[in-house]
């Protein structure tokens, strides 16, 4: 069973930046959710195929060399169903829709890959696809009740990852590193920390938990590149990055 306030947690670090990299989302979805694998995808259609963009994912180099060696990409269905598509591909779903695509799967089965999962079609700019596949080792019968549980927890977080890849690359060469530096979170948290609130009363200011606040303020202790609360704060204010109160 999945533990609720994880859930939420989640949801808020992703919703206030605090994913600022791929491989920290997935992180945060294995932790939390009964997750395998997971790929991110971003794609320009072109006549001459799919012009990729960004592509995360978790399999491996051995995986993905067999993917592309073996010529796999061209008869994925889930590829196809879910960069043309807005509705979640279920994978046994396209497996059994698309006989003709079975090499894919018995090749996930040789290497030791589950066959279940569900793939999430994400909003884009005119001209692109995306999407992000979620893996899981459950079993079939277990899968099928678990992703209806969880089902909207995974798009709206896969929507609030997707939507902070955009922004974020919107904003890289618009607006100065320090601007970008920080998020809301690391902001609000930095500031109350000023204020000499304890991570507790952080916590019940802004209206997450103790864990959520700690992970805002290691963030922001990375990315100012110090090695406590008090010089982060120090930092923060030299630079004008948090107001003072």
């Amino acid at each position: 069973m999945t533990n609720e306030q994880a859930v939420l947690d989640l949801l808020d670090i992703v919703e206030y930046g605090g994913c600022a990299e791929p491989q920290q989302f997935f992180a945060l979805m294995r932790r939390t959710f009964n997750i395998a694998h997971l790929l991110y995808l971003e794609a320009e259609p072109s006549s001459e195929g799919l012009k990729v963009c960004r592509l995360h994912h978790t399999f491996g180099a051995y995986a993905a060399e067999i993917y592309h060696s073996r010529g796999l990409h061209r008869i994925d269905p889930i590829l196809r169903l879910a960069l043309g598509g807005v509705r979640p591909v279920e994978w046994a779903t396209a497996r059994r829709r698309f006989p003709e695509c079975e090499p894919l799967f018995e090749a996930a089965e040789e290497i030791g890959l589950s066959t279940e999962g569900v793939a999430l079609p994400l909003p884009c700019p005119a001209g692109r696809v995306a999407l992000l596949a979620i893996g899981s080792n459950l079993s079939p019968a277990e899968w099928s009740v678990y992703r209806r549980r969880h089902l909207r927890d995974f798009q709206l977080a896969a929507n609030l990852f997707h939507a902070s890849m955009l922004e974020h690359s919107a904003m890289a060469g618009a607006m100065d590193e320090r601007d970008t530096r920080l998020t809301l979170r690391e902001t609000e948290v930095l500031t109350w920390s000023a204020a000499g609130k304890s991570y507790w009363e952080i916590a019940t200011i802004l209206g997450i938990s103790e864990r959520t606040v700690r992970f805002f303020m290691t963030n922001a202790r990375r990315k100012l590149n110090v090695v406590s609360n008090t010089q982060a704060v120090a930092q923060a204010v030299r630079h004008a990055l948090i107001p003072t109160i």
